[in-house]
């Protein structure tokens, strides 16, 4: 997004910063920062902006941590659904094996958990550590779950462990380091991170995915037309939060993002 292209560089460059390459030819450099669209800083970056916040270093250290966080879970999650591809490339599991993608992902948490240890904020150490734990629980239940269709209150909870409290964890803790309102911002990431998922989902190459790993999402539990009333009825939400903000080019930058 052109209105924060400086602050999103800054984030990769925080993300390199103490980084080895642990592969080969870059292979896991590239899968950091090739292809991302690091969707989880630029809602954080808009957010702190459309409220009126500078960005600090400790700020873009937290940013880089959840894009880390993010990234790490993606090679675990390549091993556990066997995926040949990610971002149009092959995946770091069929490059080498799913052995060396667990190893790197590993190394990208604890590269995670540096960053997070420089900030020197223990509540968000805490929050952080409660996210990769519900992240993990959240996979751990969706893979005992193959094969069974929950109800759409359980597939909500599965979405909030795996892929909202990232977001949540995110907005909640730079709005701690800018003394914003924390608790909005939780709650904004939390609801936007129930959006994406649904609306990933939806998505052909992830229902496909879904479909050979016995992974049933809210279409297969609720029908598609009434998981785009879903959809839809998180967007509004989402809207009728952003009410609350000045009229800005970031809160527009928002308002684009969820639409």
């Amino acid at each position: 997004m052109e209105i924060i292209k400086k602050e999103l560089e800054k984030v990769k460059e925080c993300i390199l910063d103490g980084f080895s390459e642990p592969l080969t030819d870059e292979q896991l450099k590239n899968f950091l920062i090739g292809k991302s669209k690091m969707v989880r800083s630029v809602l954080a970056v808009l957010w702190l902006r459309a409220n009126g916040f500078e960005l600090t270093e400790n700020i873009y250290r937290v940013l880089a941590s959840g894009e880390i966080i993010h990234n790490a879970s993606l090679l675990h999650d390549d091993v556990i659904d066997d995926a040949e591809t990610r971002r149009g490339d092959k995946t770091v599991a069929r490059i080498f094996n799913p052995k060396i993608s667990v190893l790197a992902g590993d190394y990208l948490v604890s590269l995670a958990v540096e960053k997070l240890g420089s900030v020197n904020n223990q509540r968000i150490i805490n929050i952080f550590n409660d996210c990769i734990k519900n992240m993990s629980q959240s996979e751990i239940k969706q893979y005992f779950t193959r094969g069974k269709i929950q109800s759409i209150e359980e597939y909500i909870e599965i979405c909030v462990g795996k892929t909202a409290g990232l977001f949540s964890a995110i907005l909640e803790s730079v709005l701690l380091l800018a003394n914003g309102n924390s608790d909005l911002a939780r709650s904004f990431g939390e609801l936007f991170g129930i959006y994406f998922q649904i609306k990933n989902d939806l998505e052909e190459e992830s229902a496909k995915n879904d479909k050979q790993n016995g992974v049933y999402t809210a279409k297969d539990i609720i029908g598609i037309e009434n998981t785009l009333i879903l959809s839809d009825n998180y967007r509004g939400k989402l809207k009728e939060m952003l009410n609350s903000l000045s009229d800005n080019e970031y809160k527009r930058g928002l308002e684009d993002l969820i639409q």
